[in-house]
């Protein structure tokens, strides 16, 4: 080979070497990218498969960072989400299963995890790991765990409302920067659509009214109530329950039980009462509760938690009631010692497991009709073992409230334990608590004529504006609408106006406004400055009103 063959071959095997080498060289900047992007496809799939499955099966969500959904056993990390549904994997089964997903740390690489726990309430829960997020965005220097992870995982509810939900929003976000987003809605647990008050397709931003529905409260009647004085308290606390109610959309129903579970008021099973309006029906309601501490109260001997539960829904016989509740709030004293397989004078009121299971199962029947299920724990028997058997019954998410002016998380909470040691007299504080939560901060509007001095019913279609929005009350369909106001955190009140829409023929003159049937006082109601049809009220994120609009032929 010739000297100049030589410097030819040899440039040509440079050229080559060039080539070879930047090709290797691009597929190793690529090949972190590559693994990355499939390691993320496979999150996506994981994401995908599971949280949209949860959420529309979900009966119950928990969105607080340090929430613990099975105290027996903690989680590791910071809750995000966690749900209570239905165990899927049993098609027969009526046991529920708590979903926590969470946001966890595991050497350099942030996690969002899935478990899946049974018996979450119980001593020794079983906890199982399915699936798991890698490589989520890692957290700012300023955030703590106490903090929800919104830089990696944001979940936004679709509706801010109580009993009917309408799903949560999920947003991950990797540490790529990709953001992938999914969601889900509990249609299959009964969770309801925003009412369509336009009349044309239904908007799912316009969030219907949290407040209303069919309201059972299931009290303890045992004999060991009025032994510990706790009667008066519990008559005291049941009427405020329903005076918080009274002037809202509720239809609301009691069920005693002691020994055994009973219709409190009605009487006939299954009914309920309408309290949007003073009634003779809700007069006798109120005047059963009130004499329950005088002679004609019943106090029987044992506690039958499962019958109690069992009466919410059904019949004796075992028939769901036509009408069914969308909340039950049971309380109680004492452990169980009863249950339905117990006859009626063997005086066996020992607590066995068998009287807790069978309430569970009471419990998780209601749950499966789409109800939501809460307990109050009250009075000297409410101990350490006795807490975790009714959280075993309706669930194990605690409220961390102290009344209806510090709800805290009242509107997702499970179990209720009165402050000063579960006392009675507080009682008062943790039902008010509970009806806050789904009807504080709104106004319930109706329509009356007035003529010839006195107020007869309207009819016809009926428009009103607020700034949460426009709605239309048609009398022929409704007889009333309810505006959901929002509260900033440690505001104390607000001032909202409500005008109605002038119709031919009709003169507007005023509106009576009360508050659990009670006239408020003028201080708070007051005619719109402009002379414009309406009403200005002062309101509270704790109570209800109720407002009549009163209009006379022109």
């Amino acid at each position: 080979m010739t000297l100049v063959e030589l410097l030819v071959t040899v440039t040509i095997l440079g050229i080559i070497m060039s080539s070879l080498a930047a090709a290797v060289i691009v597929m190793l900047r690529s090949e972190a990218p590559t693994r990355d992007r499939i390691a993320e496809s496979k999150d996506v799939t994981f994401l995908q498969a599971w949280i949209p499955t949860d959420l529309a099966s979900a009966v119950s969500r928990n969105t607080e960072p340090l929430h613990q959904p099975a105290p027996a056993s903690p989680l590791p990390g910071t809750n995000v989400i966690t749900i209570s549904r239905p165990d899927l994997s049993d098609p027969g089964s009526t046991e529920y299963v708590t979903i926590s997903y969470r946001y966890v740390q595991d050497g350099d690489e942030w996690q969002l995890r899935r478990y899946e726990i049974r018996d979450a309430s119980g001593p020794n829960p079983t906890v199982t790991q399915v699936g798991v997020a890698h490589e989520l965005a890692s957290p700012p220097a300023t955030w703590s765990p106490s903090q929800a992870p919104v830089h990696a995982v944001r979940v936004t509810a679709r509706n801010q409302v109580v009993l009917r939900p309408i799903g949560e929003d999920i947003d991950v976000t990797f540490a790529s920067g990709e953001v992938f987003t999914t969601g889900g809605a509990g249609l299959s647990s009964e969770d309801q659509l925003p009412t369509n008050y336009s009349g044309g397709i239904v908007d799912p931003s316009a969030p219907p009214s949290r407040c209303g529905g069919t309201v059972t409260i299931v009290l303890d009647t045992s004999s060991s109530i009025p032994s510990q004085n706790g009667q008066t308290a519990l008559v005291n606390a049941a009427l405020g329950f329903i005076d918080a109610y009274t002037g809202t959309p509720t239809f609301m129903r009691i069920v005693g039980f002691d020994v055994s579970a009973y219709s409190y008021y009605p009487t006939t099973a299954g009914q309920y009462v309408n309290i949007l309006n003073p009634s003779t029906a809700l007069t006798a309601m109120r005047n059963k509760v009130d004499a329950q501490d005088t002679s004609a109260g019943r106090w029987g001997g044992g506690t039958n938690w499962e019958d109690g539960l069992w009466q919410a829904f059904r019949t004796t016989a075992g028939t769901p009631f036509a009408q069914l509740p969308e909340l039950v709030v049971f309380v109680s004293d004492g452990e169980p010692n009863r249950n339905r397989t117990n006859l009626p004078n063997d005086g066996d009121t020992r607590y066995n497991s068998t009287d807790l299971s069978r309430a569970v199962t009471a419990a998780n029947y209601g749950r499966g009709t789409g109800a939501r299920v809460v307990g109050v724990l009250v009075g000297n028997d409410a101990s350490t073992t006795n807490q975790d058997r009714m959280r075993n019954v309706v669930g194990p998410i605690t409220w961390n409230g102290t009344g209806p002016t510090n709800l805290g998380n009242a509107a997702a909470a499970d179990f209720f334990l009165p402050a000063n040691s579960a006392s009675f007299a507080q009682l008062g504080n943790v039902l008010r608590a509970i009806s806050a939560a789904q009807c504080g901060g709104t106004v319930t509007v109706q329509k009356r004529v007035e003529v010839d001095g006195s107020l007869v019913e309207a009819n016809g279609v009926w428009n009103y504006t607020t700034d949460v929005g426009v709605r239309e009350l048609d009398l022929a369909t409704s007889s009333s609408i309810t505006f959901d106001y929002t509260f900033a955190t440690g505001t104390t009140s607000r001032v909202v106006r409500i005008g109605e829409t002038p119709v031919s023929g009709y003169t507007f003159v005023r509106a009576e406004c009360s508050s659990g049937g009670v006239p408020l006082p003028a201080s708070r109601v007051a005619a719109p400055t402009d002379g414009t049809s309406g009403v200005v009220v002062t309101l509270t994120p704790d109570e209800a009103v109720s407002c009549i609009m009163v209009s006379r032929p022109s």
